[in-house]
């Protein structure tokens, strides 16, 4: 059939590019994993298993834009926080972004579960897990510019480091205690705890190092390098308010003279009772007897007695998700200069109560009929 003959008079130039590399390979990740069982040698049941999985990333996902040059030609910053200025000729064309493999990232999670059965009709059990997983990017868009921009760095998206995982909850404890009595009684108390699930990261609040994308991670001062002013605030103020939040928050007060590492800020430890009672009446229709089950289930049980229990907190909003520092332009020396916005003082809570409805317990009462 050949080529078409005829042609637009003027095409139209694409904001952007999207492609894959060619190189490209299909994830694949190496898992390694052992498990330990033993049991007590009690006169009854008690055991306890651990267990360690591994990850590795063989071939993994990222996408970077491949208009960007490298930065390490640019100018930096002078002072504590050296990160690279992007100049207005950064880009060598159209926007590029390419989907492309990494080998960076890696993750583990270790469990330990308890079991006992001390008396008769009493079954224990307790568990602990902890997982981490570092990666460059958990691509947390749904178009390659969103994917390749929602991940907070100090030099620009095509220089993310290794960080933690955004969808990870790194600490968890489950525990329960069920008993069953001869008079066809069921009780159940389970226990469950955890930490993060909302994983946030500290930000500035606008775009510091020129590249177009308002995802610029913060760097942590010291006391020593505000003090010798290797790290400048606008005014007094704006330095006392902000230094007086960063010693009252635990992230911040442990990672001063480092940049903040992306979804690493973890919302606080949650505690949750549910209690069940189920009873079992027996019914006889003939020869047969069947069986028919009342039950009551209380969901949060703790959050019946206080409201401010079991409910799980996530960031203040005041915080604009973690943007507690603006950038205000450098100074006549190159050093950079930070204002800090008017809800960030010693008084500001990091995270607050999530007073919606999925945080209130409720209960169910239930009836089922079980046919032998």
């Amino acid at each position: 059939m050949g080529y078409p003959s005829t042609y637009p008079e003027e095409g139209t130039k694409p904001s952007s590019i999207s492609a894959v590399d060619p190189k490209f390979k299909m994830p694949q990740v190496w898992k390694t994993s052992l498990a330990l069982d033993y049991q007590f040698p009690t006169a009854f049941p008690f055991s306890i298993t651990a267990e360690g999985i591994f990850n590795k990333t063989i071939n993994g996902v990222t996408i970077s834009d491949w208009s960007i040059m490298p930065v390490n030609g640019f100018t930096r910053f002078n002072g504590a926080d050296a990160r690279p200025v992007y100049p207005a000729t950064f880009r060598t064309g159209t926007k590029a972004f390419v989907l492309e493999n990494t080998n960076k990232g890696y993750g583990y999670s270790a469990n330990v579960t308890v079991n006992m059965r001390p008396v008769e009709g009493l079954s224990l059990m307790a568990a602990y897990t902890h997982t981490a997983s570092k990666e460059l990017t958990g691509m947390p868009g749904s178009a390659a510019e969103s994917a390749f921009t929602y991940v907070p760095t100090s030099e620009g998206p095509n220089n993310i480091k290794l960080h933690n995982s955004q969808y990870v909850t790194p600490d968890r404890v489950v525990a329960s205690a069920t008993f069953n009595d001869k008079s066809n009684n069921h009780f159940s108390l389970i226990y469950e705890a955890w930490r993060g699930g909302y994983n946030y990261s500290y930000m500035t609040v606008n775009d510091m190092n020129g590249d177009g994308y308002n995802y610029d991670a913060l760097y942590i001062p010291t006391d020593e390098q505000v003090k010798n002013n290797e790290f400048r605030f606008a005014s007094a103020d704006d330095r006392d308010r902000f230094m007086a939040y960063l010693h009252n928050d635990k992230y911040l007060s442990q990672h001063q003279g480092q940049y903040a590492e992306a979804y690493s800020v973890y919302s606080p430890w949650v505690h949750r009772f549910d209690f069940s009672y189920k009873h079992d009446f027996k019914v006889k229709v003939g020869n047969s007897v069947n069986k028919l089950q009342l039950s009551l289930d209380v969901k949060n049980i703790l959050n019946l007695f206080n409201s401010s229990w079991g409910v799980s907190k996530y960031m203040n909003l005041d915080l604009v998700e973690g943007r507690i520092l603006k950038y205000e332009g450098a100074d006549a020396e190159g050093y950079p200069v930070f204002s800090t916005p008017k809800a960030v003082n010693a008084n500001t809570q990091t995270f607050v109560p999530n007073k919606s409805i999925g945080q209130c317990w409720y209960a169910s009462v239930g009836i089922k009929y079980m046919f032998n």
